[in-house]
C-alpha cells in the first residue's frame, strides 16, 4: 500500500513545484515584458513545455488571475498588519512600504490595479480594498498625522505614479523608496523626513530619458 501511496504524494509534489515554477516565471516575465508576454514566453523561463503549463492553468488569463489574486492577498494581509502598529502614522507608512516593495517586484502586475486587465474582478477587489485599509486613513485623520481632504482613495493615484518609478531605472531597484517619501511627506501634516534614497545622477537619467531602461 505505501508503494501505491507514495508515487501518488511524489506526483502531487511534482505538480506543485510545477505550478510554483510557472507562477513565478509569469511574474518575472510580466513584469519585463507586461501582459503581450505569451504562455511560449512563461514557458521558456519556468524550463517547462507548454503543454505542462496546460495542465496547470487553462489560459494565461487564468495565470494572471491567480497572480492577481496573490497580489492583492497581500495588499490586504499588509493592511492587517499595519493596523497592528500603535502610531498611526507609522502604521500609514508602514502600509505605503509594504504594499509598494511588493508592487516593485510584481511590475506587471499594476496595470491590474488600473484596470487594465479586463478579467479581473475590479469592483470587487476595489471594495475589499477600500474596507481594509480605510481604518488607517481614519486613525491618521483623527490623529491630526495627514492633511485634511487626504483620504484613502488617495493611493490609487499613488501607486500609479510610483509604477512610473519602478520602471524608471534598472541601476536603482530601490528609487521607488525616494519618491515613496517624497509623496508621503506630501500627505503629512508636518515634519519633513530625510530621503532614503539618492537621486538618479546625471548619467542614469540621461539613460532613461532615452529609453535604455
Amino acid at each position: 500500500m505505501n508503494s501505491e501511496i507514495a508515487p501518488s504524494r511524489a506526483q502531487r509534489a511534482d505538480a506543485a513545484r510545477n505550478r510554483d515554477r510557472i507562477v513565478q516565471a509569469a511574474r518575472e516575465v510580466f513584469a519585463e515584458h507586461g501582459f503581450s508576454a505569451t504562455l511560449h514566453d512563461i514557458a521558456e523561463q519556468a524550463g517547462v513545455g507548454v503543454g505542462t503549463i496546460y495542465r496547470n492553468f487553462d489560459s494565461k488569463q487564468h495565470i494572471i488571475r491567480a497572480l492577481y489574486a496573490e497580489a492583492i492577498e497581500r495588499v490586504l494581509s499588509g493592511a492587517h498588519e499595519a493596523l497592528q502598529v500603535a502610531d498611526p502614522w507609522q502604521a500609514l507608512v508602514t502600509f505605503f512600504e509594504a504594499t509598494a516593495s511588493s508592487q516593485a517586484l510584481d511590475k506587471g502586475l499594476t496595470a491590474m490595479f488600473l484596470g487594465a486587465d479586463s478579467s479581473t474582478p475590479l469592483d470587487e477587489t476595489a471594495a475589499r480594498i477600500l474596507e481594509s485599509v480605510s481604518p488607517l486613513f481614519d486613525r491618521a485623520l483623527a490623529a491630526g498625522v495627514v492633511r485634511e481632504g487626504i483620504g484613502v482613495t488617495d493611493i490609487l493615484p499613488i501607486f500609479a505614479m510610483l509604477d512610473a518609478v519602478y520602471h524608471l531605472s534598472a541601476e536603482e531597484p530601490d528609487l521607488w523608496r525616494r519618491y515613496l517619501a517624497i509623496l508621503l511627506d506630501g500627505l503629512r501634516a508636518r515634519d519633513r523626513s530625510a530621503l532614503p534614497v539618492n537621486a538618479l545622477d546625471a548619467t542614469a537619467f540621461r539613460a532613461s530619458i532615452g529609453g535604455s531602461h
